[in-house]
């Protein structure tokens, strides 16, 4: 069945938000990342988990239940049609640095 209306909505807005200002993971990255590591990468993989993460924790506090096999499917489609978004802003964010 996959995700409704409703929660495809949230997720957008999840991904809208966290590349509208991706100075807080940018920031978070830059004093977690290990001498030798990338931070580019680092900051999109921090905020990909953030990103899921707090839909996860709203999806299941909405439907009481974790979502299954055809939500997720479809949650994973959303996010990966979606994230080149958050990388093109952490791009943009450490480039005016």
């Amino acid at each position: 069945m996959g995700l409704t209306a409703a929660d495809r909505r949230a997720l957008e807005a999840l991904i809208k938000a966290a590349a509208r200002d991706p100075r807080v993971p940018v920031e978070l990255a830059r004093k977690m990342v290990p001498g030798q590591g990338d931070i580019e990468e680092f900051a999109y993989g921090l905020v990909s988990g953030m990103v899921l993460g707090n839909f996860m924790a709203l999806f299941e506090s909405r439907n009481g239940r974790q979502a299954d096999r055809d939500e997720t499917a479809d949650v994973l489609a959303t996010v990966g049609a979606r994230m080149p978004l958050l990388r093109k802003a952490i791009m943009k964010h450490l480039e005016l640095r």
